[in-house]
């Protein structure tokens, strides 16, 4: 989980964790990036809006990574409107939730992953 409000990185973090995952989380793009290549993780959920590096570039960093380039990665962001959609999908992330995010709807993305 990358958010810059850690608040809502640790909501997110305890609503993951209650779904059975194991959660680390940053608190903006270049520290995400960087424990994405240390956990490895199999999904990342960005906030869009990061200081110093934004969620579109940590998309766009993951996907050039050989070691990372296969990670589901899913938007999770105030920013919402369909020129935000379609830079997601510019980046290479596999869906865009807006926040705040329906609990039922993150659990059924993440059964189908």
């Amino acid at each position: 989980m990358i958010d810059d409000i850690e608040d809502v990185a640790e909501i997110i973090c305890s609503l993951l964790r209650y779904l059975g995952h194991e959660v680390i989380s940053a608190l903006n793009g270049i520290k995400g990036l960087s424990r994405a290549k240390d956990f490895k993780p199999d999904v990342v959920f960005c906030d869009i809006g990061l200081p110093g590096m934004n969620g579109f570039e940590v998309a766009t960093e993951i996907r050039k990574d050989d070691h990372l380039k296969d990670i589901y990665l899913i938007a999770l962001s105030g920013y919402s409107q369909p020129e935000d959609l379609e830079k997601s999908k510019e980046a290479g992330l596999n869906c865009h939730l807006a926040k705040p995010v329906d609990l039922d709807k993150l659990k059924d993305i993440l059964d189908k992953i």
